[in-house]
């Protein structure tokens, strides 16, 4: 099904809201999932409805949660989100991030007891556009073995960067530190694909596999095996360790209905105003993307492109044609609309 972003993002707020949400936090979270659909990161859109839906009932998300300072000390904070939406902790700490890089040329916003951001690239990006560059990491729940071992002490580590520019589009990366993320594995298998990539993940035994049913999302493979694991240490100290959050196998939640899963996660967000370096900043890094523009292009290869351009293209072209999405997903949408007793997305067809 093709489906507006108007459309979509008034599904996700109503069952939002019929989960426990005011309706202010339903449209925040509802804005972001709906962005990442549009920038085509689907793993991290509409497809996490029932994620959340099931933390939620389970107890292990408040939806009516409000970040509240822990603590703020000249160019540092650090937030606790009380295991509410992590996007309403990770847009409350882009706004002091933003505010105190302002005052002090550069801020490090930590947040604990948060839960599932979305997609990363959101937040950094909404920092870039303030002038700042931004970089953002993120913990979680532990499900991807060290390299080279079995027992899961891992999230997917993701981390995320964005660079201000002047005429050239917003320079955004974002990625996890597997091979892929999570998510994307679970959406291959709800959309029924009989296979996927080599080197995603393995079976439940450890055992790489490209079979999408048999693959395992707590036996994800690390990106450039110990490249990729060396940079999730550091997301998972980063993360993790500095703001006070779970890590490894030391749980630090306060959630009364933490069990055998733990949902809880840290994040950390560096933001560097770079006029306090360079004035032109923003026009040197516009040179370096055409640079980049320049570069002869391999065999195959219709352009060279920087990180961020193909989502930014996405982005306008889905906004103009409307989003795709699975039978699967628009089935289960639609299921959870109706628990909640608002229009599902098959009733405006």
């Amino acid at each position: 099904m093709i489906v507006t972003a108007e459309r979509l993002h008034t599904l996700l707020s109503d069952v939002l809201e019929g989960l426990g949400a005011n309706r202010e936090y339903a449209d925040t979270v509802a804005d972001l999932l709906v962005e990442a659909d549009l920038r085509g990161v689907d793993s991290h859109g509409a497809h996490l409805i029932s994620l959340y839906a099931q933390r939620v009932r389970s107890g292990h998300i408040d939806p009516a949660a409000k970040p509240r300072i822990v603590h703020e000390d000249g160019s540092t904070l650090l937030l606790d989100a009380g295991l509410g939406f992590g996007q309403i902790a990770g847009l409350a700490a882009v706004h002091h991030a933003i505010e105190l890089s302002a005052e002090h040329g550069v801020a490090v916003v930590g947040v604990r007891e948060g839960t599932h951001l979305g997609a990363l690239a959101a937040y950094t990006e909404r920092v870039a556009r303030a002038g700042r560059i931004c970089l953002c990491f993120q913990n979680g729940p532990a499900f991807v073995p060290p390299f080279g071992g079995i027992d899961q002490l891992f999230s997917t580590n993701p981390l995320s960067y964005a660079v201000p520019t002047d005429e050239e589009p917003t320079i955004v990366f974002d990625v996890a530190t597997t091979t892929v993320a999570g998510n994307k594995l679970l959406l291959a298998q709800k959309r029924g694909d009989p296979s996927i990539p080599e080197g995603w993940a393995t079976d439940a035994d450890g055992v790489p596999t490209t079979d999408t049913a048999a693959a395992s999302v707590r036996h994800l493979q690390w990106f450039g095996g110990h490249k990729g694991y060396g940079l999730a240490m550091l997301v998972e100290v980063l993360a993790g360790v500095l703001t006070g959050s779970s890590f490894g196998r030391t749980e630090r939640t306060r959630s009364p209905a933490h069990g055998a899963e733990r949902v809880a996660k840290g994040f950390v967000f560096v933001a560097i105003d770079p006029g306090r370096f360079l004035p032109d900043f923003r026009n040197r890094v516009d040179a370096l993307i055409r640079d980049v523009h320049a570069s002869r292009p391999a065999a195959g290869v219709p352009r060279v492109l920087v990180p961020g351009e193909l989502e930014h293209a996405r982005a306008a072209q889905r906004r103009r044609d409307g989003i795709p999405l699975p039978d699967a997903l628009v089935a289960e949408l639609d299921r959870y609309a109706s628990e909640v007793g608002v229009p599902g997305l098959a009733a405006s067809v």
